[in-house]
C-alpha cells in the first residue's frame, strides 16, 4: 500500500514540480505541509494560490500563519468560527501561537494544492475568510478591511470574540502592572 502511495505521489509530483522546489530553496517537506493547509483552508485553485501567497509571505515575515486548519486538526473537530479560546490550545501545530510551518502535514493534499504551495500567486491581500453560507473567499489588504469583513460574514459570534479578546488583553495588562 505504501509503495503504491508513494509511486502515485511521484508520479504527480514530476521531476519538474520538484526542481521548481529546489530552485526556491523549500523541500518537498515544507511543500507538503503548506499544501496540507491550503487544502483544507480554501476550495478553489485559484484561492489555494491567493493563500499561498499570504502564507508565504506571513513566514517570510515571521508572522504567525493563524490557520483554522490547524485549530480543526487539534480540536478533531472543524467547525466554521473557531473562540479565542480555542486557538490558545498549546499544541506545536496551533499556527496562532507558534510561527513557522507545524511539524507535519495536517492531511494529504491533493495536486492542485501542492502546486499551489508550489507557485504562490503574489497580491496585496494579508487576510482571507471563508463566507459560511456560500463558501466564498473573501480577501483583505488591511487588518480594518478584515475585521468589517468578520463583523459582515460572522456577525454576533465575531462580536463575542472579540469582547472575549479585549477582556482578555485587559487581564493580562493589569497582571503586567501588578
Amino acid at each position: 500500500v505504501m509503495r503504491k502511495m508513494l509511486n502515485n505521489f511521484n508520479k504527480k509530483v514530476t521531476p519538474e514540480l520538484k526542481k521548481e522546489i529546489e530552485r526556491q530553496g523549500k523541500t518537498i517537506n515544507e511543500i507538503i505541509i503548506m499544501a496540507s493547509l491550503l487544502e483544507k483552508e480554501v476550495v478553489s485553485y485559484e484561492d489555494k494560490r491567493i493563500v499561498s501567497g499570504i502564507f508565504w509571505r506571513r513566514l517570510e515575515n515571521n508572522y504567525p500563519l493563524e490557520s483554522c486548519a490547524t485549530i480543526a486538526y487539534i480540536l478533531k473537530v472543524d467547525k466554521w468560527r473557531y473562540s479565542y479560546k480555542d486557538t490558545r490550545i498549546n499544541s506545536p501545530y496551533n499556527t496562532y501561537i507558534h510561527t513557522g510551518l507545524p511539524p507535519s502535514p495536517i492531511c494529504n493534499p491533493g495536486i492542485e494544492s501542492i502546486k499551489a504551495a508550489i507557485y504562490p500567486k503574489r497580491t496585496e491581500y494579508n487576510y482571507f475568510l471563508t463566507d459560511p453560507k456560500t463558501k466564498e473567499t473573501i480577501f483583505s489588504k488591511t487588518l480594518e478591511e478584515h475585521n468589517m469583513n468578520k463583523r459582515k460574514y460572522f456577525g454576533k459570534f465575531w462580536l463575542i470574540q472579540r469582547f472575549k479578546l479585549k477582556a482578555q488583553s485587559s487581564k493580562l495588562q493589569l497582571k503586567a502592572q501588578k
